[in-house]
Formats: structure tokens, sequence, C-alpha cells
């Protein structure tokens, strides 16, 4: 295009189809020159590299101008619909069990990823007796919190350990207190109605996790073991 526009004024020029005052072929000559540039300059963009401007756009393989546009997160959930009254009380019974032993959860996932760090920094032949200061400071700080807890609220629990950890609470004692004490607690568990290897599962647990959408808002995150 920017040849086109050079051949025009050049012929014009020769014909004598119109004279221009010195002044205004300088300004001519000069946004000619200044469409060539802008014009090469839009051809030597590869496909694919952003264009600095006031909105973000994106040039495609094309050579097409695409605007980009970074939208705030949005959630859409249908609203829940209770068949009868002893449904909604049974939602409402496993909010406040939820409510209750999620803290719980959370801290157990931190504890972990803090744990795994510091394992990463000291011998091996280390990591046993650290292992076994770490549980003597959290019995202390949780113990009449997890002894209050009802059979119902241990089996949410422990499936919430596992959403948070993306490993079963019978994995974590395993590999921390050895196959041994992992038989132990798992026997001492199912006696009580519940199991260590429970896992947690997003269609299974969906009322859970709607629960979870609650509680957190917008800070809600999906599920660290769904997350990769």
């Amino acid at each position: 295009m920017s040849g086109n526009l050079s051949d025009t004024f050049r012929r014009y020029r020769r014909l004598n189809a119109f004279r221009l005052p010195s002044s205004w072929g300088v300004c001519a000559g000069a946004f000619v020159v200044l469409w060539m540039g802008l014009a090469d300059r839009a051809q030597a963009q590869s496909p694919g590299t952003p264009v600095p401007m006031e909105l973000p756009a994106y040039i495609d393989e094309h050579g097409d101008t695409i605007p980009i546009a970074f939208l705030p997160h949005v959630e859409v959930r249908d609203r829940r619909i209770f068949r009868s009254a002893a449904e909604r009380k049974r939602f409402d019974r496993l909010y406040w069990n939820v409510v209750k032993v999620y803290p719980l959860a959370k801290a157990a996932g931190r504890q972990l990823n803090e744990l795994e760090e510091e394992l990463k920094t000291m011998p091996e032949s280390k990591h046993r007796a650290h292992c076994r200061k770490l549980e003597a400071s959290l019995k202390k700080q949780y113990k009449k919190q997890l002894t209050e807890l009802t059979v119902t609220q241990g089996r949410i629990l422990i499936k919430l350990v596992d959403r948070e950890t993306a490993r079963t609470s019978y994995s974590i004692v395993r590999e921390f207190r050895g196959s041994f004490q992992a038989f132990m607690w798992q026997g001492l568990a199912l006696m009580f109605g519940s199991n260590l290897k429970s896992t947690y599962e997003l269609q299974e647990d969906r009322d859970i996790e709607l629960i979870l959408m609650m509680v957190e808002g917008n800070q809600y995150k999906i599920p660290f073991k769904y997350r990769n």
C-alpha cells in the first residue's frame, strides 16, 4: 500500500495534475514517509507478538489484531433444592460438621508441607526424631479438638485430609511412622466405624464440596488433589 501511494504522488507531480506550495510538498512528503514506516512496522510484526497499546492485543498467524480482556472470576452455581424437610436437616447437620473439621484439615495440609520442606534440609538419620518431636507438639495443640470430634466428624476429617494433601491418612501415617503404626491406627479406626484409607471424591462428596464453596466464597480453590 505504501508503494502505491508513492507512485501516485510521483505521477501527479510529473503530469502537473496539481501544483503544491513548497511547504505543502514537504508536509506531503513527510506524510508519505511516515505512512511507509508504519506499514513496514506492521508487516514486521511476527505472528503471536503482543502489540503495545492502551488495551492488550494479540496478532494471530493471519495478521489479525485480536484484543485481550481479563475478566474477573465468576462462579455459577445452581440453587440447592431440598426434596423434604428431613433432607434439609441432614444438609444442615453436614454443614455444621464440615465447618468444624475443615480448619483441622487445612492445618494438616499446611503442617505436612512444612514438614516435608524441613526434612529436605536435614540428614535422613534425623527424620524420625524430628517427626516424633512434631507429633508431640501437634498432640498438645490439637488433642482437645480431636478428642471432642464425633465419629461422623472424624470420617469427614479423614476425607478432607485427603482433599488437602492428595494422600490418605493411612499413607501419611505409614510414611512418617512406619507400616506397623499405620496398621495399628487403621485397626483402631475400623473399630469405630472409620477408615484411614478413605479418599475424597468430588462426585460422591459433592455436598461437602458445595459447603466448602459456601464457606470459602471468593477464596475457594479446587481440591489440591485435583489441581494437576
